[in-house]
């Protein structure tokens, strides 16, 4: 199945700034996609990589990706599994790079707007406030 973002023109992202959620805004209109983690898991948006030539941009792809297991840890003990998600437009690419902290049993995904599963952990650890803020473009 294709993702939601496949054929839209993308103006814009922006990032609530508690890390849990992104908002893409496109010429047909708003989409929200919350970071979400399995039951006793926290996950969060690490690092957006932006398209080189900007906005806007009509997606081509956008699709999971491998990520290298960098066998982090936290301060308490928890392993930090890294995920990927690229979105391929006609102005360049941008990677969405997000976490997952657990136990190592449990895990982290991108909840998008057609998903059908839970959202926001066990104890509500994983929803956003969507307080968004402008995404840096570094």
């Amino acid at each position: 199945m294709s993702n939601i973002l496949v054929g839209k023109v993308l103006t814009g992202i922006k990032i609530a700034d508690d890390k849990k959620a992104l908002l893409f805004t496109t010429s047909d209109g708003d989409i929200v996609v919350k970071v979400d983690g399995d039951c006793c898991s926290d996950s969060w948006v690490e690092n957006i990589e932006m398209p080189a030539m900007g906005f806007p941009a009509k997606v081509v792809s956008a699709d999971d990706i491998n990520m290298p297991d960098a066998d982090e840890q936290t301060d308490d003990g928890d392993r930090i599994a890294h995920y990927g998600f690229k979105i391929v437009t006609d102005k360049g690419h941008i990677t969405i790079d997000y976490r997952n902290a657990s136990n190592g049993y449990y895990g982290g995904n991108l909840s998008w707007p057609d998903d059908d599963h839970f959202y926001g952990g066990s104890y509500g650890q994983n929803v956003s406030t969507c307080n968004w803020v402008d995404v840096a473009d570094d």
